[in-house]
């Protein structure tokens, strides 16, 4: 389970501060039971100390509790990683890790029958016949499944330069920066004063490589000059708004989404070509020659 978590991290291209603290229970585990069997080779009487405080019972609750939170994790990870495939790829069929999730919801499953086979029926047939069956199918879809996969590219980490694999890269930083754009427009975030480009990219569930580049290749802008560009045109629709007469310069700014009066304005300046001032009174007086106003 472990493993199968690392490659669903590495296929999906998740970033964990703190990785290597998942796989901590499996290494004390590894490191216990080479302890332990070194042990019993040199003092076989010290199986019978482990069946006595009930060692199987205990690791098994524990393994089973892991194996759990294992397979929640990396269904998690499987769900963010089909959100993420189409924008790396126009064809997703066969790309997703539906396998490696059937594979876990059959985990949870196959420890719930152990658990009940270990504790309840530990001398029935039925139950063992119904384990060892459930192994094997579960073997064998796993196999079969997992093989199927070997040869589909599927990679959504940024680490790797997945869209010059499926077409041309231009095309496809086109079709990545219109799920940008359509998902700025939609939910307006560009008016959350605390927006950037890593927030951004959780929230879309792009990597903030690819939205870096997708930007640039087709606006020819930065994340920040490009959001600042919506905020500005916001202001523009409000400002000729009758709700907002009353309002000041600033407090519209602050309504789109900039942090400070100074940003606002210079940004304006070099969007418009004239100061937001000259640009409202351009408003109120239409016949009024302004210059650069474009």
């Amino acid at each position: 389970m472990t493993l199968l978590y690392s490659y669903a991290i590495r296929t999906t291209g998740v970033y964990l501060e703190k990785e290597r603290l998942h796989y901590i229970p499996a290494i004390i585990e590894f490191l216990v039971f080479s302890i332990f069997c070194v042990i019993v080779s040199f003092n076989p009487d010290f199986h019978e100390i482990l069946l006595a405080i009930k060692f199987m019972e205990l690791y098994s609750i524990s393994a089973t509790i892991y194996i759990l939170i294992m397979c929640v994790l990396i269904i998690k990870i499987n769900k963010l990683h089909r959100i993420q495939l189409p924008h790396f790829y126009k064809d997703i069929k066969y790309k997703s890790l539906l396998w490696l999730t059937i594979f876990c919801f059959i985990c949870i499953v196959f420890n719930f029958i152990t658990t009940i086979r270990f504790f309840f029926l530990p001398e029935s047939n039925i139950m063992f016949v119904l384990y060892q069956s459930f192994s094997l199918l579960s073997l064998y879809y796993i196999t079969i499944a997992s093989l199927v996969q070997i040869n589909i590219i599927n990679m959504t980490t940024p680490d790797k330069k997945t869209i010059s694999k499926e077409g041309d890269e231009k095309e496809e930083l086109e079709h990545i920066f219109q799920t940008i754009d359509a998902h700025l427009k939609t939910h307006k975030s560009y008016l959350n004063p605390s927006i950037n480009l890593k927030n951004f990219s959780k929230e879309i569930h792009i990597p903030e490589r690819l939205i870096s580049k997708a930007i640039n290749t087709v606006e020819h802008k930065n994340f920040n000059n490009y959001v600042n560009y919506y905020r500005i045109e916001e202001f523009k629709t409000l400002i000729g708004l009758e709700k907002y007469q009353k309002y000041s310069i600033a407090a519209i700014a602050h309504e789109v989404g900039f942090n400070s009066r100074a940003s606002f304005y210079k940004n304006f300046k070099e969007m418009v070509g004239i100061s937001p001032s000259d640009y409202v009174s351009s408003l109120k007086n239409p016949n009024k020659e302004t210059v650069n106003m474009s």
